[in-house]
């Protein structure tokens, strides 16, 4: 599967048109700032291992069989893969392999986390905290990506999962840099930024389904 996988979207970006819409940048910015924390919408995971390989991210899975060969499709691509993301048996972990990315993020130069910020199980378009405590306690920026075809086979998941189609248009946005305020270890200025990347994040998505 992951091979097919690799194989299918090799096929799709070699037919199709893909237009650089900021994501140029994104190789300067973890320069400059020696990493950073990519949030992104679970509605696109499909093409997630493909579209970002060339940034050689780091990102996490869930346990379980479907976990696994996510993991296989990631690593394939150039992924780095922590294991224990939103799976509904396993809160304890998800804690752990936090603090394992933390801790990986701050020992390691130029990490890129790539994190599907409403987790495997949605709320659709609601952001969870994870990727915004991870950008906090190591201090990095954050920055939204987008890779939206114009043409896209829906799921029927929860978040209507995208499936890229051949001969088709593709743009890859980049939005950012943002900046975790100093003072988000208090409850309500976490919350209250939370709640605007949740907003600008979904704004994005808006805007790139417009052609």
């Amino acid at each position: 599967m992951p091979r097919l996988y690799v194989a299918y979207m090799w096929l799709v970006w070699k037919t199709s048109r893909v237009e650089d819409c900021g994501y140029g940048r994104g190789g300067a910015i973890r320069d400059q700032y020696d990493g950073f924390v990519g949030m992104l919408w679970h509605e696109e995971v499909f093409g997630v291992a493909w579209d970002y390989r060339d940034m050689r991210p780091h990102t996490l899975a869930s346990l379980g069989d479907s976990g696994e060969m996510i993991t296989r499709m990631l690593e394939l691509c150039g992924f780095v893969v922590f294991r224990g993301g939103s799976s509904k048996r396993a809160s304890r972990r998800r804690q752990v392999v936090l603090a394992e990315m933390i801790a990986h993020m701050k020992k390691t130069g130029r990490v890129v986390y790539g994190i599907t910020v409403d987790g495997s199980y949605g709320p659709y378009h609601v952001v969870k905290p994870g990727a915004l405590l991870i950008a906090h306690r190591c201090k990095k920026p954050i920055v939204f990506v987008r890779t939206w075809a114009k043409r896209n086979l829906h799921l029927p998941t929860w978040d209507r999962m995208a499936v890229p189609l051949p001969f088709n248009h593709i743009r890859q946005h980049l939005r950012g840099p943002f900046f975790v305020p100093a003072e988000a270890s208090d409850a309500e200025v976490f919350e209250a930024f939370r709640s605007k990347m949740e907003n600008e994040l979904a704004k994005l998505a808006e805007e790139s389904t417009v052609w």
